[in-house]
């Protein structure tokens, strides 16, 4: 029940992947060598489809678990704050921020896509204002294929892993309770 529920979602969320992103390519008009391939813009396309997926799974668990829409309803929104605040992309993570970010979807993705677009070689706008103003590294940016190829294996293990915590919770429920 929930692998065809998931297959469809899928390839919605492809379809999704593509729009988003080649919507974004063409406004900001950029291209680049990616890290596997001559143009990073396919890399792009898949690591958003790989958070769409994760984020369907995580949304079958939070679905098997309520026990009602408007209770799913009323969870969605503190799933997507905890994502949005430990995705990296708002402050530095330090202390147990950094620990809790290692367990969220957004985070590996804003790795993933700085590492493929190679955010750390990019120049600042300040810094030809500017040349005394250094630009800081960010750690988690690598732009290697082991690191993109990491951040993409922990995004499908967070998809296998929520999956099988909503097939858990459904074969628990008693068949007549839904």
């Amino acid at each position: 029940y929930i692998l065809s529920k998931f297959a469809v979602q899928a390839v919605i969320g492809l379809v999704q992947a593509v729009l988003l992103s080649g919507s974004f390519m063409v406004a900001v008009a950029k291209d680049g060598a990616g890290i596997f391939l001559d143009s990073y813009i396919p890399e792009i396309i898949f690591t958003v489809w790989m958070v769409i997926v994760v984020s369907e799974a995580l949304g079958f668990v939070v679905s098997a678990n309520a026990k009602s829409g408007d209770k799913a309803m009323v969870v969605a929104p503190f799933l997507l704050i905890v994502q949005l605040l430990f995705s990296g992309i708002l402050f530095k993570l330090e202390g147990a921020g950094k620990f809790i970010s290692y367990a969220t979807a957004s985070r590996w993705t804003v790795e993933a896509l700085g590492s493929i677009v190679n955010l750390n070689d990019l120049p600042l706008k300040m810094q030809s204002e500017y040349p005394m103003i250094e630009h800081e590294v960010e750690e988690f940016f690598e732009a290697t294929a082991g690191h993109v190829w990491q951040c993409w294996g922990i995004l499908a293990g967070m998809t296998v892993c929520f999956l099988v915590v909503s097939v858990l919770s459904l074969r628990r429920l008693p068949k007549d309770s839904r």
